[in-house]
């Protein structure tokens, strides 16, 4: 509700139709009170009530100035600075001030057998009323005011964290695809060596411009993943069975850059080593922005007591980017038996 009113088109609507509304109301409704329209019925011809005259008269002199002195001046300065007891007392002071100035108008620019005295009481009357609507006024635009700075310093501690974590994945995933690379060219021929090479490089301009984006393409995302799963195909060639299926149309969708490549990539690096027929399968769907992304791989006996300094880092890394980027958006279950590790993943995405 509150992000609305922190826009800055919002913020200046609200306040300009607040003020039309206000003084609209203020100066036109006596335009409709009996005395005005006694008046008009004694002065046909179109002479200007002169009651309605005074009242705009005071209302330039006192009520709209106090208005502005309220909340342009009273609540951001003396009250965010002093608080309450200063606020309240300088606010009296602004009341007497300007029933003083009402009474010096009554008494040089009234006719004498209008006047009521030096002190009249009536005139207090709106000058509080005012004071109510202007304070209640300006507290509620510096209540939006502090949400707003509570929302932007919320927004750079999300933009930095992410981009730490940004940060984290990526040489974290190049440190591990490396390997991968050095077997490949060591093992492999000139011709596989190169498309090797090609698709390294894709990876990498990928990893180096499209993943500083918040948000990047689906199929972008999905063009990576994919070559990422071809390196490893090249690297295992038939040891290993990789299963990669996409059901759905996923143009016009947006997501997180390398939110998807650590599930894959920590099936590959726990789903082969001191594993019998190591199978990995990977299932994206997509379904008017819904997805579902499951991987699952078989595990070996001993991989609980073979882990090294890094292990886990990925994983611990895209859960957290998951609670920044979609909360109450998505929904992940991890399954971790002795023979089959498993990740389903459902969220909804960006359209564009």
């Amino acid at each position: 509700m509150w992000r609305a009113w922190q826009l800055p088109k919002t913020k200046l609507t609200f306040k300009v139709l607040f003020n039309l509304i206000l003084w609209g109301l203020w100066i036109g409704l006596p335009l409709w009170s009996p005395v005005h329209q006694t008046h008009e019925n004694e002065h046909p011809h179109g002479h200007v009530n002169p009651e309605f005259s005074e009242h705009i008269w005071l209302e330039l002199l006192t009520v709209v100035p106090l208005f502005y002195i309220i909340t342009l001046f009273l609540v951001p300065r003396v009250f965010k600075r002093f608080g309450v007891f200063w606020f309240f007392a300088s606010l009296l002071g602004m009341i007497v001030l300007f029933f003083g100035i009402q009474s010096l108008y009554h008494i040089y620019f009234l006719p004498f057998d209008k006047h009521e005295g030096f002190f009249d009481m009536k005139g207090i009357f709106p000058l509080v009323m005012i004071s109510g609507i202007g304070s209640t006024y300006g507290l509620l635009l510096e209540f939006i005011n502090i949400e707003s700075e509570k929302e932007e310093r919320s927004n750079e501690q999300l933009k930095s964290e992410l981009a730490f974590l940004r940060s984290q994945i990526s040489p974290h995933f190049i440190f591990n695809i490396l390997n991968s690379i050095v077997y490949l060219i060591r093992t492999k021929a000139d011709k596989q060596a190169e498309d090797v090479t090609i698709r390294l490089s894709s990876l990498m301009r990928y990893m180096l411009y499209d993943s500083d984006q918040s948000m990047v393409a689906l199929d972008r995302e999905l063009e990576y993943l994919r070559n990422y799963i071809d390196l490893q195909r090249m690297r295992f060639e038939g040891d290993v069975k990789i299963d990669f299926q996409v059901e759905g149309t996923v143009r016009g969708c947006r997501i997180e850059p390398m939110l998807l490549i650590p599930f894959v990539e920590n099936a590959v690096k726990h789903g082969v080593a001191f594993v019998d027929a190591p199978f990995i399968s990977i299932y994206f769907s997509i379904d008017h922005g819904h997805m579902k992304f499951e991987v699952k791989n078989k595990k070996g006996q001993l991989q609980d007591d073979v882990k090294d300094e890094s292990s886990g880092i990925g994983l611990k890394n895209v859960l957290r980017r998951l609670d920044l980027l979609y909360p109450n958006q998505h929904r992940l279950d991890i399954r971790d038996t002795p023979d089959v590790f498993e990740v389903n993943l459902e969220m909804t995405l960006q359209q564009f």
